[in-house]
């Protein structure tokens, strides 16, 4: 009796001893954790690979450069006549509409523009905000730039939230409109979008996905016919996606730009427009095209069965006629 009843404070002490051990070792873990993540989400920057890519595409359509106090702003230009300016893709270059150029420019003066944050436009305002506002505001500048002082407008995905908004509140620059699987709505993204506005896991997840293979995997995301994801427009859709600049801008954007306005001015959008949407859109749902139908009061809408968010490289055949039916007439 004696013997056991000595051994039981040995074996109560034990326990609580391993629990704090076990609990400091947690406490450790979590502790160097947090710090890797907040080094990576804030400390670590990606190398910008992208950098050393010499664009094949731009080489034959040619870059240009028009400086203003907001940026140095990058786009191609083709054609002649009345001015139709397509806004790059957010998270993409000029190389989105690189089916359209050509096409659209038999009719039209064609500006390629890659906003801020985008492509290969060279951000000058350090307290430039990533806010719908300032993305509005980088339009105009890019217009006044070039001495545009009306013209059409597209854009797809965010891009089309962008031109969405510069109508609302420049209704007499804007002669026509065309919305592309379009934000602009006060609608919540994917769960992958929507996980950039949370601090850190934002920023990480950004820089984590600018290798090739995840860029790869993004593209053909959006996509129904998957064989149009080249390895040459996968090279330019991946290069400027490397930058720096661009990889803050994705987050912040994300964070920012506050759709409430643009859903609700819709009502009040008299400017012609085109909702034109890909039926398979993963990103923005078909309904989101019915929803702007219901919206708009000056409107076509157009669903493209075979197509996904990004619908001028998923269906360009399709798109083109669309597009040059809706902008004839444009002035």
């Amino acid at each position: 009796m004696v013997s056991r009843a000595g051994n039981t404070p040995q074996t109560t002490v034990a326990r609580p001893v391993r629990k704090r051990r076990r609990l400091r070792w947690v406490a450790a873990a979590t502790a160097v954790l947090v710090a890797v993540m907040l080094f990576g989400a804030y400390g670590w920057q990606p190398t910008e690979d992208g950098r050393a890519f010499r664009s094949p595409y731009l080489a034959q359509v040619g870059s240009r450069y028009v400086d203003t106090a907001v940026a140095r702003f990058h786009y191609i230009q083709a054609g002649s006549g009345a001015p139709l300016i397509l806004l790059s893709p957010g998270g993409t270059s000029v190389i989105g509409w690189k089916d359209q150029l050509t096409v659209l420019a038999r009719d039209h003066t064609v500006y390629v523009v890659d906003l801020p944050g985008q492509g290969y436009t060279q951000l000058k305002d350090d307290s430039f905000a990533f806010d719908l506002d300032a993305m509005v505001s980088a339009v105009g500048a890019f217009m006044d730039s070039l001495g545009v002082r009306q013209a059409a407008l597209a854009g797809n995905s965010w891009s089309g939230g962008w031109a969405l908004a510069f109508a609302q509140r420049h209704p007499d620059r804007v002669t026509k409109l065309a919305l592309l699987d379009a934000t602009g709505l006060d609608l919540p993204g994917t769960l992958m979008w929507e996980s950039l506005k949370i601090p850190v896991i934002g920023e990480l997840a950004v820089k984590l996905s600018t290798g090739k293979s995840t860029v790869r995997g993004l593209a053909e995301g959006m996509m129904v016919n998957k064989q149009r994801v080249t390895d040459q427009l996968l090279d330019e859709w991946w290069a400027p996606m490397t930058f720096h600049d661009n990889i803050r801008a994705t987050y912040l954007l994300e964070r920012r730009l506050d759709w409430t306005q643009t859903e609700r001015a819709l009502a009040a959008t008299k400017v012609p427009t085109l909702v034109l949407w890909g039926k398979q859109d993963t990103i923005q749902p078909v309904e989101r095209a019915h929803r702007f139908a219901e919206l708009l009061p000056n409107e076509q809408l157009v669903i493209l069965d075979g197509c996904g968010h990004a619908p001028q490289l998923d269906c360009p055949d399709p798109v083109n006629l669309h597009l040059q039916a809706f902008f004839a007439d444009s002035r």
